[in-house]
């Protein structure tokens, strides 16, 4: 799910593993390798196995997995936040994605909002977790007349100089941060009107907030894209045709790490087939450009349990699959699993259901107690 929490899933993608399924019980789950043999397709040809953190069915990357939210986690009453950080510490997470959403900190030029943000930085922090901070969603102001409110700033240097406040705010507390969210989708990133110069608008947001940011933090890491698994169309671009331009527009340079959002749905063949060949796409164009020491995060992937999607136990089956992938591929950093909790108790609703730990009504879902078994026996 994206970070506006749009009604409808629009792409699917992930890193692909050929796995046992955990039906009804933590059965362990094959390695990738052991699954899908030599050439497998997820694995491009410069791919070395990477550690791995194991405990019984739980295989995760050596950088650690986390969860996303979306917006939804800079509502939730004091509470609630608490109840949702402390099922994703127990669960043996390391990383929250959270938004930083520009539009609601800074709604006049110049004055700033901080108090919620402040809070959940505050309880990450307090549960042990590391932050990937997510800067989106341009103000009123910034944005040019009549533009979507999805729209990029229409001057990249005000997304800068916000970046670069928010950087030094939290140094010594963040020093993750991610440019935007899925701007190779049309509805994220001003729409038709931006639609057809939207990698190279992106890249000149990327580009002075990349050096904002290191300007006032010392060795941060910038995430660069946060695209979703599209195909390319009048309203979106595939992983790697964006990518592509990109570097064509000049991004070499200006990120640290590259974020994919690897959502593959049911988990058809289909899906994983097309949804891994973009995955390799892009890497083989990170080492053409010479960033093949430059890792690729997942920062989204999730399933939603919703009556038209899976099960919850097909959920942990697929992203504990997923967790595995990340883990045997050397490049892939941290991996963020969408989302804590459903954010609504509709089963009619895709978008309310992609909860993975916990149910509305904060009951606990397959994975989490997986994870959470599992967690336990990694620290007794």
């Amino acid at each position: 799910m994206s970070l506006s929490q749009a009604p409808t899933r629009r792409a699917w993608c992930c890193g692909i593993v050929v796995a046992a399924l955990l039906l009804s019980g933590p059965l362990p789950i094959p390695s990738p390798a052991a699954a899908d043999g030599p050439g497998r397709p997820g694995v491009s040809s410069e791919t070395e196995q990477s550690s791995r953190r194991t405990s019984g069915p739980v295989v995760v990357p050596d950088a650690g997995f986390g969860f996303a939210d979306g917006m939804s986690i800079l509502s939730l009453t004091p509470s609630a936040l608490e109840r949702q950080l402390t099922a994703v510490e127990r669960a043996g997470a390391t990383w929250l994605r959270v938004p930083v959403n520009w539009s609601q900190i800074e709604q006049r030029r110049g004055r700033f909002q901080w108090t919620v943000l402040d809070r959940v930085v505050r309880k990450a922090r307090r549960h042990g977790l590391s932050i990937l901070a997510n800067i989106s969603q341009a103000p009123r102001w910034s944005r040019a007349l009549l533009s979507e409110p999805s729209a990029p700033p229409q001057d990249p240097s005000t997304y800068a100089r916000f970046s670069a406040t928010v950087a030094k705010r939290y140094r010594g507390k963040i020093k993750h941060w991610e440019i935007w969210n899925e701007p190779n989708l049309n509805g994220f990133f001003g729409g038709v009107r931006t639609h057809a110069s939207a990698p190279e608008l992106y890249t000149r947001l990327l580009e002075p907030a990349y050096r904002a940011i290191h300007r006032v933090q010392k060795r941060p890491v910038v995430v660069a894209g946060a695209l979703a698994a599209a195909t390319s169309s009048s309203s979106s671009y595939s992983m790697s045709a964006f990518v592509r331009r990109m570097y064509d527009a000049g991004a070499r340079g200006s990120f640290d790490a590259l974020a994919l959002h690897p959502y593959i749905g049911s988990g058809t063949d289909d899906t994983r087939r097309r949804v891994n060949a973009d995955v390799r796409r892009v890497r083989r164009l990170m080492v053409e450009h010479r960033n093949k020491q430059l890792p690729i995060w997942w920062t989204e992937l999730g399933h939603s349990t919703w009556v038209g999607g899976v099960s919850p136990q097909r959920q942990r089956s697929l992203i504990l699959e997923q967790l595995a992938a990340g883990a045997d591929r050397a490049y892939v950093g941290p991996v963020f699993v969408y989302a804590i909790r459903d954010n609504g108790a509709s089963k009619a609703d895709v978008s309310q259901n992609f909860g993975s730990l916990l149910s509305h009504d904060f009951e606990p879902k397959p994975l989490y107690r997986t994870l959470r078994r599992a967690h336990r026996a990694r620290t007794d």
